[in-house]
This record gives structure tokens, sequence and C-alpha cells, in this order.
């Protein structure tokens, strides 16, 4: 039996479900209950291999999805994530993806060090076994900032460690006039 049409509220409904999952930082198990299993899902996080254990590479199927959440998590914290209004997602029914921005102070677990971070996913969408679920997950992100932070160099960078200057006027995130 066929999908039905997606909806704006069909396609945005597991996109919901994962972002409120990851943002209250379930585990991996749980995260990965948002994907399918057929078409394999697939998370990638954009960014050079060698700054992180989970970016620049494709992590795949539901254990490669397990995989990167338990990477993520190994690596870093988080406090503090929101995402932009449901209202301001952008929805595409053909391309069957939703595009989103989100914010969240990240904390490297190894140096403590941390950074505030506005970060942008594109989420693909499937429907499987009645349900529309994940299909793909892209995330970009500040891998500078990440990078610098698992070095223990983002407070030399940035200033006192807690986002210094850079904080004040918005981490590098503010609307330019």
């Amino acid at each position: 039996m066929p999908p039905p049409p997606p909806t704006r509220e069909s396609l945005i409904q597991p996109v919901r479900t994962l972002c409120k999952a990851f943002s209250t930082a379930s585990s991996p198990e749980t995260l990965a209950s948002a994907f399918t299993h057929t078409p394999p899902p697939l998370a990638h996080e954009h960014g050079l291999p060698a700054l992180a254990p989970f970016l620049g590479r494709d992590f795949t199927g539901t254990e490669g999805i397990k995989r990167y959440f338990a990477l993520v998590a190994s690596e870093l914290s988080f406090e503090g994530m929101v995402f932009d209004d449901e209202r301001e997602w952008v929805v595409d029914g053909v391309a069957m993806a939703v595009a989103l921005r989100g914010r969240a102070r990240f904390v490297c677990r190894a140096t403590g060090e941390g950074w505030d971070e506005t970060f942008a996913y594109r989420v693909g969408v499937g429907f499987e076994g009645g349900m529309w679920k994940v299909t793909e997950y892209r995330v970009w992100a500040d891998t500078g900032a990440a990078y610098l932070a698992r070095r223990g160099q983002l407070g030399g960078v940035i200033g006192s460690g807690d986002g210094g200057d850079l904080k004040k006027k918005g981490g590098g995130h503010d609307k330019v006039d």
C-alpha cells in the first residue's frame, strides 16, 4: 500500500520527535527509533573527519545511527537546546525533507570548554510501517569550536572560555545589517 500524500504536519512530526529526543539527551536506542530501517537511515555531520570522531562520516543503518549519537554523547554535553518555531521550519514535500535551526551551549567532556552555537539540520523523511520516520539526518555546526574545545584551546581563542567577547556579540550569530 503506498503511503498517504505527505502533509506539512506529517513531515514535521518525525523531526519533532527526533529533536525532542535529542534535546533531552535520550539514549542512542531511543534516538534510533525515530529512524527508518528500510531504507537504511543515514546520519552525517558535515566537517573534516580529523576534527572529531563524529564528523565527516556517513553513519548508516540502525547500528550506525546509534553509533553516531553515542559518539556525540561521549564527546559533548549540551544545555539549553532549543529549535526555531516550527512555523519557521522549511518543509519540502517533493524532497521529503525538513530544514531547521537550533541553538545550544555545547561543552567538550574531555576539557570542560564550552561554546554557544547555532546549528542547522536537514532531515529527510520516509514512510515505513504505517508511520513517517527519519531517513536522513544531516547536521551543519561549528566544527572549529568543537575541534578547539577538544584540544583545550577554545578558551584562548574566545577569551575566558565562557564565550568572552564573542558571547557578548552573539557568538558570531548576530544578524548583519
